[in-house]
């Protein structure tokens, strides 16, 4: 059966120091055969423990406890290949060095541990999207370190994070967000071929996930909400709502940055900050009037102009929309994103087609696949956006 263990390699001693050093390596046997992979470590003899490995107090070393962490990952990570190799089979018929060149050969293959990598997709993405990973890189730190490799990220790993992430008082639903995220992390690395599909560890660990309060308004709400006398903040986060809500539920992102150039023909023409994904809205009455209202000199809306930038705009925009729904008599954490939820949620009971809605929202019609031979109608969105707004006009549209 193949072994690997830390020794001190006492058969081999630096030339030319003045203190005996040794260099502290792992050893393979397999098969009556042995071979060494270097740590690049030396130390003395008295130095060196067999089971607690490197003591205090060893010259060039800054931190004994941290090195034998750095070290134990390590050996489990030497193991956890060595233990793929046996489950294989393949390990019966290898000598010791075989069995070193194919571990070695693998980590030159990747170029990214799991933490680097993790940085590197998180770069990849923008805005909000991009802070929400940083902050899932950043419990990973607190929880472990910075230095994890992906073969640490297995199934009691997700365990444990779930765990101290609820000991710190997260709900459900929040910890789901981060672990989709190492879940992207890890989809990305398989799919960039910087590991082998075998180092997944979401086959044995499910995603727990809760039920969620809806998010949306009735119609009665909005029609008091979008006629409700609300002045300063509180009234320009109502305007900004109701401008969301007339284009089906547009993203307060792209709200934000869009500008006078995406208006074409009636319409607003631009591409989701997010995914990059392309829309077209009709322009109704309702939202060139707070298109006007609400104009800015850069850009479309003036938020940007009145705000430091889109962080500042989300946490006033949003502080403002929770004093307005309190001051209007709704009791509910009222967000940019009940606009969109409130929208689909009033075209279904307008027994709106769910494909129209699908498509108002920009989602795929049908699955995937078949989405791609489908170009939609669009005059059915706008007939179906024109209808959610005559709901709230106070219409007998229902």
């Amino acid at each position: 059966m193949a072994t690997v263990n830390l020794i001190l390699n006492t058969r081999y001693q630096s030339p030319g120091e003045k203190f005996s050093k040794f260099p502290i390596v792992f050893i393979i046997r397999n098969n009556g055969t042995n071979s060494h992979i270097g740590t690049g470590i030396r130390i003395e003899e008295k130095y060196f423990d067999k089971t607690k490995w490197i003591k205090k107090g060893a010259p060039d070393i800054l931190d004994n406890l941290f090195e034998n962490i750095q070290l134990q990952k390590k050996l489990a990570d030497i193991q956890s290949f060595i233990n793929e190799l046996t489950n294989s089979g393949e390990v019966y018929d290898m000598t010791a060095a075989q069995i070193k060149q194919r571990y070695i050969a693998r980590r030159a293959k990747e170029k990214y541990n799991f933490s680097t990598y993790f940085k590197y997709f998180a770069g990849t993405k923008k805005g909000n999207t991009a802070r929400i990973y940083q902050n899932t890189l950043d419990l990973i730190k607190k929880h472990a370190g910075d230095q994890l490799h992906f073969a640490d990220i297995n199934p009691k790993f997700l365990r444990d994070f779930e765990t101290r992430m609820t000991d710190k008082g997260m709900k459900i639903n929040t910890i789901g967000i981060h672990m989709r995220n190492i879940r992207a992390v890890f989809n990305s690395a398989i799919n960039d071929e910087v590991i082998e599909l075998n180092l997944y560890p979401f086959r044995k660990y499910k995603i727990k996930k809760e039920k969620t309060i809806k998010r949306n308004l009735t119609i009665d709400k909005i029609r008091r909400f979008k006629d409700f006398d609300l002045p300063g903040v509180p009234g320009l986060s109502r305007d900004v709502f109701m401008l969301s809500f007339y284009l089906i539920g547009i993203n307060l992102i792209d709200l934000c940055h869009l500008t006078k150039k995406d208006i074409k023909s009636g319409r607003l023409e631009y591409k989701r900050r997010k995914t990059g994904k392309e829309y077209s809205i009709k322009l109704e009455p309702e939202a060139k009037k707070l298109i006007k209202k609400l104009s800015g000199k850069r850009y479309l809306i003036n938020l940007l102009e009145r705000y430091a930038d889109y962080d500042a705009v989300r946490k006033y925009i949003n502080k403002g929309l929770k004093k307005a729904a309190k001051k209007a008599g709704i009791d509910k954490p009222v967000s940019t994103y009940y606009c969109r939820h409130s929208w689909a949620t009033i075209a279904s009971k307008l027994d709106i087609p769910k494909e129209t809605i699908s498509a108002a929202l920009g989602h795929e019609i049908g699955s995937e696949t078949t989405s791609i031979y489908i170009e939609y109608d669009m005059g059915k969105v706008d007939e179906a956006n024109r209808r959610v707004i005559d709901s709230i006009q106070n219409f007998n549209v229902l």
